[in-house]
């Protein structure tokens, strides 16, 4: 057992991550592979599934050249992200991803009076990213011609394990919290109350297995295309955020942990269903728990659009660092708005757009991606709030993980707008490091997902102290109020401008 080696997939919106460890939670070898997300329009944002397989399997089979012994391989995903099967396990069209937002209007008609009633049961938004069989609804009334096509509708995790071997269509309950077509406060299952709203045949929806289902074996071919043994266990795995708590060791009402990506949440978890609907709630991977995520959706994808759409020649984050510490705290007046595939959490609006706010001939780019840094900070600071007032937490310290927590001056900036002492996980690859201890625990190596000796993430010796300073708090105590006020003062522009 203690040779074994968990393969953890983790597979994001911007890349795919494949992770080796050990049983005490080492890591021995990693892969990573970018991904594209397809825009076709300011709302259409899909990504091409078999391209997505082929960098996934690619980067398997360079962890398992490098080690051996793969006991079980396990998943954590970019969610939701929708995969639309025909009879034989192919896509009928792309994955739609989280930020996709075409089916807003539609889910908002087509609830009408009852959007508040719907929001009550589902303990979401109903909004494409936490009610995607609304997105169903809308391709079946868009495009029925597809959806005569469709067998099965799956996530993402189920798909790769499907694509590795596995005869199960399946989803896990931290996915199906995100359907809009479960009681969150109750055990996972399909709600007829709330399927009644969908014009779609139900029977494509999946069973609703927990994380830690093993739900085939790896076969043949895929064994051939990844390196993996035949028969090696297929485990289905959680939403990556889910994941990232489980990582970490979530289990305690009063502490909260960030995970930052491409998008960028602060996750509490609730030992009782006591739901706030600007946050995403969803089932933890431990039983009768849940998790509250303020997740923003492109807090990390604002570095890499600076780097590839507005800053080209750049094209490293490093340099936009470099940039911001030659402007000042406060950025010279200069605030940014980082809404640029709408935003979910705490407004939750498709139709929201990014923006700098203040600009003059007096600022320069410094000030421009300082701003950037501190913008996502002070959503963050936003989501800190609402905890505060609904549930009373007060943190004092937060642990951050994924690719982001490595950037130095980004985790200061938001210490001292957040005023709480930050950490460092000593690997950024959290969700794969929960995926593969979900795997483990699924192919029989721990005794369960309470086992006592499933490793949890370590923390770097670096601490992340927030500034003192009375003058610089002032200034990020000014820039804040504005910020707060600026997207219902904006919010009908916006509207507007979506709609050209």
């Amino acid at each position: 057992m203690m040779d074994s080696v968990y393969l953890g997939v983790d597979a994001g919106s911007s890349s795919v991550k494949v992770c080796a460890f050990n049983f005490h939670g080492e890591l021995l070898a990693k892969a990573s592979r970018d991904t594209n997300i397809i825009s076709k329009s300011l709302r259409s944002h899909e990504i091409n599934l078999n391209d997505f397989w082929k960098k996934t399997a690619e980067a398997i089979r360079e962890v398992s050249s490098q080690v051996k012994k793969i006991v079980s391989v396990s998943f954590s995903v970019a969610c939701p992200t929708l995969v639309l099967l025909d009879k034989n396990n192919q896509p009928v069209t792309n994955g739609i991803t989280y930020l996709d937002g075409r089916s807003e209007g539609f889910i908002q008609q087509t609830l009408g009076k009852d959007l508040n009633k719907v929001q009550a049961l589902s303990c979401n938004s109903p909004s494409p990213s936490a009610c995607w069989v609304g997105t169903l609804g809308w391709l079946q009334m868009q495009q029925p011609e597809l959806m005569q096509k469709v067998h099965k509708v799956v996530l993402l995790n189920s798909f790769l394990s499907l694509k590795l071997g596995s005869k199960k269509a399946a989803i896990d309950p931290t996915q199906a919290a995100y359907s809009g077509a479960v009681v969150l406060s109750k055990a996972p299952k399909w709600s007829k109350e709330l399927l009644q709203y969908w014009r779609f045949n139900h029977d494509i929806l999946p069973p609703i297995y927990p994380c830690t289902s093993v739900v085939g074996q790896v076969d043949q071919t895929a064994a051939q295309e990844t390196g993996l043994q035949v028969g090696t266990p297929i485990i289905l795995g959680s939403a990556d955020t889910a994941a990232a708590a489980f990582a970490v060791g979530l289990l305690d009402s009063e502490t909260a942990f960030e995970s930052t990506g491409t998008s960028g949440v602060i996750t509490f978890c609730l030992e009782e269903p006591n739901f706030d609907h600007r946050f995403m709630n969803r089932y933890h991977i431990v039983p009768n728990q849940w998790l509250a995520h303020g997740a923003m959706s492109t807090t990390g994808g604002t570095f890499n659009w600076l780097n590839h759409a507005v800053w080209p020649e750049i094209n490293d984050h490093e340099q936009l660092e470099e940039f911001s510490k030659a402007s000042t705290p406060g950025a010279n007046g200069l605030i940014y708005l980082p809404y640029l595939a709408g935003e979910r959490s705490p407004i939750w609006d498709v139709n929201a757009s990014g923006a700098w706010i203040g600009l003059r001939l007096n600022h320069n780019r410094d000030d421009m991606v300082r701003a950037a840094f501190e913008g996502t900070a002070y959503g963050l600071k936003q989501i800190l709030t609402i905890a505060n007032e609904k549930w009373g937490v007060v943190l004092d310290e937060l642990l951050s993980v994924g690719g982001g927590s490595r950037s130095l001056l980004w985790t200061q900036i938001k210490a001292d707008i957040l005023q709480v002492e930050y950490s460092i996980a000593q690997t950024a690859d959290a969700a794969a490091f929960g995926a593969a201890m979900v795997g483990a625990t699924g192919a029989g190596f721990f005794c369960g997902i309470n086992d006592p000796d499933l490793p949890i993430i370590k923390t770097e010796d670096m601490v992340f102290t927030p500034n003192k300073d009375k003058k610089i708090q002032e200034i990020y105590n000014k820039q804040f109020n504005i910020y707060d006020g600026l997207y219902p003062l904006l919010k009908e522009t916006m509207y507007s401008l979506s709609n050209k």
